[in-house]
This record gives C-alpha cells, sequence and structure tokens, in this order.
C-alpha cells in the first residue's frame, strides 16, 4: 500500500553514470564497457551498510550479463548475490494469467465466461464482467488494496486471502462499466487465483508449481501463500529512514495472484525462455499472453495478460514491474531483439524504471530501426546542510497551496517538520539555507527570501515536474456552525467501518481504525486523507447528512452519518429504565 505524500523529495539515483556519460561527451573517448557502466548505475548500493540489487542482461536465452550489489540482509551481514531471492510483487500476474491461459488452453473455462460461473459470492452488480475483463483491468472492480488501507489496516498489518474476498463481498457498486475503462485492479488478479483454485481442484500456489514452475526448471520460484512461511535466501526489504540510512519494512500480506511470488534472477532468465519456446503451454499460450485487450468502443488497451505492450525507442517492448515495500522488480522484454533485462532491487529508492532503460539502451544503441535514445537529465543531488536552528523561526507558519490544500511548517526540537493537509508530520532537511527535501521522495521546498520587515511571504513547492507556488498566510478557521455540519459519525457498510469526525482548534479531525488524520478544513470539501479523498453530501435542510470515499482505484465508498448515542435500556416487563 502507498501513501502519498504531500510534501517529499526526491533522492538521487545514478549520478555517477550522469558523470560519466558527460565525460565519455567531451572527450570523445571510448564508451565504458557495459559492466563498468552498470557499475556506476549501482554505486550507490554497493556498500555493506546499503540494500541493493541484482542485474541481468539475456539474449537470445543466454544470459550475457549477471551481477550483484550491495547486501541481501544489512542486518545480519548477507551480501546479495544472484541466487538471492525476491518478492516481485505485482509480476507475479503474468504467472497467474499463464496459468488462466493453461486452463483455458484445456478446455476448462473460456476467457469470456462470466466470472459468476465460478465467484457466486462476487455481487451482481447488473453487468456482465468476465475472464478477460480481470485479465485486462477492465472489470470495473474497486482495488482491494486501497479499501484495506481506507477500512484503517496499517502498513504493518497482515493483509489475508479471507479479509480481502469479505471486502469485494461487500461491495455494492463497481467502479465503472465492464469493458468501459482500464484502471489497475488487484481486485481481479486475486479472484482469478480463486478461478484457478475452483477449476483445477488446486490452489494456485500448487498449480502454479506443477504447471509452470518445475516444469521450466525454476526451483527458486513460488507462490508464497502464508506471509509467515520461512524462504532460503530471501533478501530483506529496506526503505529509506528519515533520518538517514534505511529501516526494514515487511511484507505482510498473504494473498495470492495480483502479487505473492519469490523468484530469483536465475528462474526468470528460464520463465523469459518460455516466451521464444513456448516449452510450457506452446507458442499459441506465449501470443494468447501478450494479445491486448480492447475496449467496448473498439479502441485497444495496452495492456494483455498481466503484461504491458507497447514501444520504446520504437522497437517493442513487453514488461511489468512489481513493488511492494522496499522491494522493486523489472522483467523487461524485447521480443523482436531477443533482448531482456531483469532489476531485482530490496530498497525502495531504487528506481527499476530508469536503470532497466538505462541498462537497455546500452544494448540497443546499434539495433537496426532503434530510434535514438532520449538525453539523459542529470539527477538532483540533495546533501543535509546543518542550519542554526534559530533561522527555522522565520519558516514557522502555514503555507497555502489552494483553497483545499496547504502545508504547516513547524519547529520542534531544533528541526523544521512538514505536515501536508491530510498527511502525517514528516521531517524537512535543508539542503541550502532557504532550501528543504524530505527523504526518499519526490518534490522540495524553497521558501521566499525575508522581505525588508523579516518576514517570509511564502514559497515553492517542487513536485512531480512542477513548481506550485504556495502563499504564506494564517489558516483557514472555519466558524462553529460549519465545523458542527461537518462532525459525527460515519459508517461504510461497504468497508464494514466507522470515521469520527471532530472539529478541534479549527481544524477538521478524522479518526478512523488506522489511526488520526488533520483533514484542516475547506468547507463541504474535498478532503485529502492520504489514503482517499472526502466529498461530503450537504443540503440546506438536513445538512451533511454523509460523504463519499475514494481513489482512483476504489471510487465513491459511500459514508452515512450514523447516531450511536446510548439510549436507555427498558426493564423487561417494568415499562421503565
Amino acid at each position: 500500500m502507498h501513501r502519498i505524500v504531500l510534501f517529499a523529495a526526491a533522492l538521487a539515483i545514478l549520478p555517477q553514470a550522469e558523470t560519466a556519460a558527460a565525460a565519455t561527451a567531451v572527450t570523445s573517448h571510448p564508451s565504458p564497457s557495459p559492466e563498468r557502466q552498470i557499475d556506476a548505475l549501482f554505486a550507490n548500493w554497493n556498500r555493506p551498510d546499503t540494500p541493493g540489487a541484482v542485474v541481468e542482461v539475456i539474449r537470445d536465452g543466454k544470459v550475457l550479463f549477471t551481477k550483484s550489489y550491495g547486501m541481501a540482509d544489512i542486518e545480519r551481514r548477507m551480501p546479495m548475490s544472484p541466487a538471492t531471492e525476491f518478492f516481485i510483487g505485482s509480476m507475479s500476474k503474468q504467472f497467474t494469467a499463464f496459468a488462466i491461459h493453461l486452463l483455458a488452453q484445456a478446455g476448462k473455462l473460456s476467457l469470456d465466461d462470466d466470472i459468476h460461473k465460478y465467484l457466486p459470492e462476487v455481487p451482481d452488480f447488473g453487468k456482465t464482467i468476465t475472464i478477460r475483463h480481470l485479465l485486462h483491468h477492465t472489470s470495473g472492480l474497486r482495488d482491494y488494496l486501497s479499501m484495506v488501507e481506507m477500512a484503517g489496516l496499517r502498513i504493518d498489518d497482515v493483509i489475508t486471502e479471507d479479509m480481502a474476498l469479505a471486502l469485494v463481498k461487500r461491495q455494492r457498486a463497481l467502479n465503472f462499466d465492464p469493458g468501459q475503462e482500464w484502471d489497475y485492479c488487484n481486485t481481479g488478479y486475486m479472484l482469478l487465483a480463486q478461478i484457478v483454485k475452483r477449476v483445477s481442484g488446486k490452489p494456485l500456489p500448487e498449480f502454479a508449481r506443477e504447471r509452470i514452475f518445475e516444469p521450466l526448471g525454476m526451483k527458486h520460484t513460488l507462490f508464497q501463500h502464508g506471509y509467515g512461511n520461512l524462504v532460503s535466501g530471501r533478501a530483506s526489504s529496506y526503505q529509506p529512514a528519515d533520518g538517514g540510512g534505511y529501516r526494514y519494512v515487511s511484507v505482510d500480506i498473504s494473498t495470492v495472484g495480483d502479487g505473492g511470488v519469490l523468484t530469483t534472477a536465475g528462474d526468470l532468465a528460464l520463465w523469459d525462455r518460455n516466451f521464444y519456446d513456448g516449452r510450457v503451454g506452446g507458442m499459441d499460450v506465449v501470443r494468447q499472453m501478450q494479445a491486448t485487450g480492447v475496449f467496448n468502443d473498439g479502441k485497444p488497451n495496452d495492456y494483455a495478460s498481466g503484461l504491458f505492450v507497447y514501444t520504446y525507442r520504437g522497437l517493442r517492448l513487453v514488461e511489468h514491474s512489481g513493488m511492494i515495500s522496499g522491494y522493486g522488480a523489472l522483467l523487461s522484454r524485447f521480443p523482436d531483439q531477443h533482448l531482456s533485462v531483469v532489476v531485482l532491487a530490496n530498497a525502495s529508492d531504487v528506481n527499476i524504471y530508469e536503470a532497466v532503460r538505462r541498462i537497455a539502451d546500452m544494448y540497443l544503441d546499434n539495433v537496426p530501426g532503434a530510434e535514438p535514445a532520449a538525453p539523459a537529465v542529470p539527477a538532483k543531488v540533495f546533501k543535509e546542510i546543518a542550519l542554526d536552528p534559530a533561522q527555522l523561526d522565520a519558516l514557522v507558519g502555514y503555507y497555502a497551496l489552494s483553497p483545499q490544500a496547504g502545508i504547516v511548517f513547524t519547529k520542534e526540537d531544533g528541526r523544521l517538520m512538514a505536515m501536508g493537509v491530510g498527511q502525517p508530520r514528516i521531517r524537512a532537511f535543508a539542503y541550502g539555507k532557504r532550501d528543504f527535501f524530505a527523504r526518499a521522495t519526490d518534490a522540495q521546498f524553497t521558501f521566499d527570501a525575508p522581505g525588508k520587515d523579516g518576514v517570509v511571504a511564502g514559497g515553492v513547492l517542487h513536485r512531480g515536474g512542477r513548481d506550485l507556488p504556495a502563499k504564506r498566510g494564517p489558516r483557514p478557521i472555519p466558524r462553529g456552525d460549519e465545523l458542527k455540519r461537518l462532525e459525527g459519525e460515519f459508517y461504510s457498510d461497504e468497508l464494514h467501518v466507522l470515521y469520527t469526525v471532530d472539529g478541534k482548534d479549527g481544524d477538521v479531525v478524522l479518526t478512523y481504525p488506522g489511526g488520526t488524520v488533520v483533514l484542516g478544513f475547506n468547507g463541504a470539501g474535498p478532503y485529502e486523507t492520504g489514503f482517499g479523498t472526502i466529498q461530503y453530501q450537504c443540503n440546506a435542510q438536513d445538512g451533511c447528512t454523509g460523504f463519499t470515499l475514494g481513489t482512483a482505484r476504489a471510487r465513491n465508498l459511500k459514508f452515512t452519518r450514523v447516531d450511536l448515542a446510548a439510549k436507555p435500556v427498558t426493564a423487561a416487563g417494568s415499562g421503565r429504565p
């Protein structure tokens, strides 16, 4: 699960490689070997105190290059190796899809079957949802991972198969009509795993082991159905720590289908080869796997079966990534060139897409028909500097980005802290006198120079390639009657969860099973919570009777105001309390 932090910053990736490339362009010296260039890409993650990665390049079914960097387990001082096992997150979807295609090939099911034929417990939304819709992410089903976060599960809580299925059963609506749109949906692939189980009589982990992994010789690959099961040689998972260095973060998800696979770079080479020789399933299944979907209006969808299909540098590219906790995985295949690149990492600050593209470029530069690579964009490096804590006093205050959003900067124990509306408080690190960043995310904040009166009037939030001006001023303070309209207890039967909204110190504060979120105040909304957007339903006669909560992947879940005030209990037969 991912939370969107309003104020944050990006750790640099690949600065050494940028320097090497620039030096080559200036001096016209021969390019370094691919190994030296790849070493430079991962130099920041090749120390005994950092997590790392395994890199593999495959051509014509043979491994041209494989190398490991950094540590598989920092705490136990276990270095990374080509045999290290990684969670590959959503990259697992292609194995689930392959299992479905094997069953279709055997005549056990049709991709155009209504899913209710196998999953009668899924609600009837009045629209036919097919297995093909699930494969292509066009079902309209709400994403269960978004919903478990709305229900209050925290990042270190265990998400089980029963829990996910119970959420699906309680849904009353779809995001959109099946086939109308594309929206990445973990629910669909979790349900595909259930279909495999009910059609074959074997759970997906067992079916995949017998029908895919063992026949291909993938001895170090499995679907892990229980998060606590031991896996020999598994890399630990890390995220950058707010104070520097790294922190361990666990994967506590016990569902399969949408994720759950652990594997090695070597086993992925065996899987990649099957897309050329069809050893398992034959070339017909391989073609079906790479056939993209079509929307109701006939327009094409670039998602096939657990695989994206598009172009890079004018060449056909088939790939899928996976990111969960601190793990990152990407297998990118250029089928017409018989070239594939694999990067498996156990640190969330490794940009797997950038790394794979840069490695692929090394091997594509002389390929006929390949368009020139886009110029490399130098990575920004943010290095913390020490500031006198007294300098922070002038920066403290509220900076409005819009009527609905802003950032509160406070000074705590001599450090500058930032809190976006609907977001947790995080530390802001100085990299200039007026420039600050947070660790491991892509944004920074630059304060304006003080005016003649010494007052800082505003600043700029740099995020996602955009510069968003922020004006300093008083936080919006609502009237008491305005807060009263929003306060109360609100229940969602679809999530089976209760939210409490209170007015505190001029803020709207939301309490739910996952904790407390300060929403700020902006009238009837929308309000950003960090796990979804709240929009109140209000009218002059009844006030605010409820709200909807939603994300792009789980839209418009309804919450209704409820009255949980205690009522007197009448003694049996007395008629009196």
